[in-house]
């Protein structure tokens, strides 16, 4: 009788425990801020089909926002004009109308409605990418790196991302050939939990 008592006693703190453990289907969100100062956006295209070469962007910023269970956002804004290569002339030239047209089209912008958790660390983005005036869907698929305490304790996550574009769907058709049309972009997250 007392074995009884005490399994059935085990039995109910054990049920207690699961049911109040949130799950994935009770639609936690987590929000997002994108960290500027320590996030890389990072491209590279190929030259003359013999040799990588990479870039990036200095100004980055956006939210993401993930919903356990459900659909979550995100936005990405990337300023044209920070591109940075090493090179002043080259940077100039990235600029101008050949390129991203930066002074006409100051803002890469990736916007979705349609984040989810597919899971372990990974998700999905289904959302559109606008570059020079240009607007294509397009699919990401990236991961959470991790989460911790910042310095002065702040909860902070990352996530990071590489996808592939076509830069002539987006009218960047300056040397296609000598320099690849695909370009693969990568997208190293640094963000602080709200």
């Amino acid at each position: 009788m007392r074995k009884n008592i005490l399994f059935t006693a085990v039995l109910t703190l054990a049920a207690t425990a699961y049911f109040a453990t949130p799950s994935r289907s009770e639609g936690k969100t987590e929000n997002v801020t994108v960290d500027g100062v320590h996030s890389s956006v990072i491209f590279r295209v190929k030259y003359f089909d013999a040799s990588f070469f990479y870039g990036n962007f200095l100004k980055v910023s956006g939210t993401i926002s993930t919903v356990d269970g459900g659909s979550g956002k995100a936005s990405l804004t990337i300023d044209a004009g920070s591109v940075f290569t090493g090179s002043q002339d080259r940077d100039k030239h990235l600029r101008s109308p050949d390129f991203f047209d930066a002074k006409q089209f100051p803002n890469i912008e990736f916007s979705s409605d349609d984040v989810k958790h597919v899971g372990g660390d990974k998700y999905e983005a289904n959302g559109k990418l606008t570059m020079r005036g240009v607007t294509k869907e397009l699919t990401i698929t990236f991961e959470r790196t991790g989460t911790g305490k910042g310095r002065k304790g702040e909860a902070r996550t990352g996530f990071h991302g590489t996808f592939t574009v076509k830069r002539s769907d987006f009218g960047v058709k300056y040397m296609v050939g000598p320099l690849s049309d695909e370009v693969v972009i990568t997208a190293a997250l640094a963000g602080l939990v709200q």
